[in-house]
């Protein structure tokens, strides 16, 4: 086993698949319900983190059908902010320079000094900021650190109302407030798993794709991240002020005259769901988000890349050929109206991300992912649909649980190693870039292209 000095204790990981797990690793603790998150508490000794943290609160999601998002919403605690590291190779282990020993014979790496740093890439799950964690099956960093040389952190934070209410009491975006938290962890660790902190790729997928859209325009996340990958996101899927106080106000109106700040956890829950349903969703699909509060968020993240106010730091901006089929499938009467919304909530706006960013001189790699699933629910087939496209990306194609979403087959395998190869690429700032549109079934869409 592999032991790592971080700046609160000693962690000590295992081996996974060719690579070391650190599972379950603190990186803050909100020190109460609705408070900003803070450092954790420090330990003495060595810390075991072979064993994924549990979930943050949450109810059933609407995707636990989906192959690899398979998650136990009973298992979920509050106060434990967790988040785990895949690395290829620990600085300081036999044989390399730089660690020093500590009780019961591991190595600690040493924190300054390492050479052969790797890029890092920190993946933030989706999950319509109301479900989801790090340690689901469709997003472990085992392949991408083993066969393409990164450390891959993946991130649990705060959902639904514990991480997205917000009115006079209740500070706004602590979710993405978690996720700052999690980079500066980075930024001052990560070197002793022998990842560089000024190589961080910070991506996510729907959800976490908009939380990285949204960091890219928050202040507080400046110089933590130097490459983007916006994938499968709502661009202007951001809640005003206004939305999110009326659904903290249908919270508080559903809890009765429990304290939010003290009620059991079953009850806030509860209390939750019955805000999502008395309020239609944000574009049509998230019951809560992000808040442009003129805080955290100054202005409209699309506003602040439109006008150039954001990092010019490389992005990826990936969507598929047919986002709006996962949601159909959730409900068949909206199937009709699928290719419109994939056009409007979507495609139109990712264009206009890439687009902007592009004209204010920043690096930009355009991706549609176009292989269909061969997968269906409810009678809809998911075809190219709303997170088909992530085990591709992250190498996940592999976990004979998601065959029945990805397929199987040569095809199949060869677009999957394209994929997390460009993929992997990106995040190392190789001179390669993504394809415009990937697809197993038609070999012309194979070509690489010119970043935008």
């Amino acid at each position: 086993m592999t032991a790592v000095a971080t700046a609160t204790g000693t962690v000590r990981g295992g081996p996974d698949d060719g690579t070391t797990l650190f599972a379950g690793v603190p990186y803050a603790v909100p020190p109460r319900r609705f408070a900003p998150p803070e450092p954790p508490v420090p330990w003495v000794g060595v810390r075991e983190a072979r064993v994924f943290g549990p979930p943050v609160p949450q109810r059933p999601g609407r995707m636990g059908w989906v192959p690899g998002l398979e998650i136990d919403p009973e298992a979920g605690r509050e106060g434990r902010l967790t988040l785990n590291v895949w690395t290829p190779g620990v600085p300081g282990v036999p044989g390399v320079p730089g660690g020093s020993r500590v009780p019961g014979g591991s190595r600690v790496s040493g924190r300054t000094g390492v050479p052969g740093r790797r890029p890092v890439l920190v993946f933030l799950h989706g999950g319509a900021f109301v479900s989801g964690s790090g340690a689901q099956p469709m997003y472990r960093g085992t392949v991408l650190a083993r066969d393409h040389g990164l450390v891959v952190v993946t991130v649990n934070y705060r959902l639904g109302v514990l991480g997205f209410g917000h009115d006079d009491e209740i500070p706004a975006n602590l979710g993405l407030r978690d996720q700052v938290a999690a980079l500066e962890w980075v930024r001052a660790n990560i070197a002793g798993f022998g990842g560089d902190p000024d190589r961080v790729t910070l991506a996510g997928h729907s959800a976490g794709g908009m939380s990285v859209l949204a960091l890219m325009a928050a202040p507080s996340a400046r110089g933590l991240f130097h490459r983007a990958a916006v994938m499968s996101a709502l661009p202007y899927g951001f809640a005003t002020v206004a939305r999110a106080r009326a659904f903290t106000t249908a919270f508080r109106r559903a809890l009765g005259r429990a304290q939010p700040r003290s009620a059991p956890l079953r009850a806030v829950l509860a209390a939750e769901g019955e805000a999502a349903r008395t309020l239609p969703p944000v574009e049509g699909v998230l019951p809560v988000a992000p808040v442009v509060d003129g805080s955290f968020l100054p202005r409209h993240p699309m506003d602040a890349v439109r006008s150039g106010a954001v990092p010019d730091v490389p992005l990826l901006v990936t969507t598929t050929a047919e986002e709006t089929r996962l949601f159909a499938a959730i409900d068949p009467a909206t199937l009709s109206a699928a290719d419109a919304r994939t056009e409007l909530v979507w495609r139109r706006p990712a264009d206009e991300l890439a687009r902007w960013h592009a004209a204010h001189g920043g690096e930009v790699h355009r991706v549609t992912f176009a292989h269909r699933s061969p997968f269906a629910h409810r009678g809809v087939a998911l075809g190219a649909a709303h997170l088909v496209d992530v085990p591709f990306h992250l190498g996940t194609l592999g976990d004979r649980r998601l065959a029945p979403l990805t397929g199987t087959g040569p095809d199949v395998a060869a677009l999957g190693t394209e994929t997390t190869t460009a993929f992997a690429d990106f995040c190392h700032g190789r001179e390669t870039v993504p394809c415009r549109t990937r697809s197993a079934s038609r070999s012309s869409d194979r070509a690489t292209s010119a970043p935008i």
